[in-house]
């Protein structure tokens, strides 16, 4: 599907059609074309830095960059690109930003608003999850049995009041009939928060084989990065 991989297929940056660049952001253009503006040109090279950011790991530069050459051009698609940066970052607000502007001035096909609408929810659940700082809700899917859901529920319960032991407990019971990636988060919340900072570790790096493309990916990088350094 076109679009829906950020960064790889070339970004056509916006431009009369006789200066369209063939590649633009995945090679050298080389010389400017006659007739493509000084704004058209630094957004080639912005979208350019961009993309080599990204493939380095530099997603701050990366979006820095995505969004320079979006207010350059108002191209939809580089909208499109600076918001699954955004997204890569668990910076919420600023992707669902993004998505909005490409769902409005990108005239998407149905089955594209579709999957970038489906984006949107799950970077605003992500954001919810977030000032929850747990799962609350046991998966959408049925795929916990009733005992899992009861453990799930009373471990969600537990961490509400504070009572992080018997939270742990409540979610290690549900993890052994159901090890979901809402169960696995929880328990990696939890160990955190009691200090077991290597069950919180191995529990996000199992949360993040679950769910790669998950828009909370950042965030979890973040919180390992942070149990790491405290553990030297």
């Amino acid at each position: 599907m076109r679009r829906f991989v950020v960064l790889v297929l070339a970004m056509w940056v916006a431009a009369p059609a006789s200066a369209q660049p063939r590649d633009a952001g995945v090679r050298d253009a080389g010389p400017r074309d006659a007739g493509v503006s000084a704004e058209v040109d630094r957004a080639r090279r912005l979208f350019s830095e961009g993309q080599a950011a990204y493939a380095a790991g530099r997603f701050d530069e990366a979006s820095a960059r995505m969004v320079e050459a979006y207010q350059l051009t108002r191209s939809a698609d580089l909208a499109f690109n600076a918001a699954a940066i955004f997204e890569r970052m668990s910076d919420y607000a600023n992707a669902i930003r993004y998505f909005e502007i490409y769902l409005h001035d990108g005239r998407p096909t149905a089955e594209e608003r579709t999957a970038v609408e489906a984006r949107v929810a799950a970077v605003r659940a992500a954001d919810e999850r977030r000032r929850n700082q747990v799962y609350t809700a046991p998966a959408s899917t049925d795929e916990l049995t009733d005992e899992a859901r009861t453990f799930f529920l009373r471990g969600v319960a537990m961490f509400r009041r504070r009572q992080y032991s018997a939270a742990q407990t409540a979610f290690l019971a549900a993890y052994r009939f159901a090890p979901l990636p809402e169960v696995i988060f929880n328990l990696a919340v939890t160990s955190e928060r009691l200090d077991a900072r290597q069950d919180a570790i191995d529990y996000y790096r199992e949360y993040m084989r679950a769910t790669p493309n998950s828009p909370d990916r950042g965030d979890v990088e973040a919180r390992i990065a942070r149990l790491r350094a405290a553990n030297r």
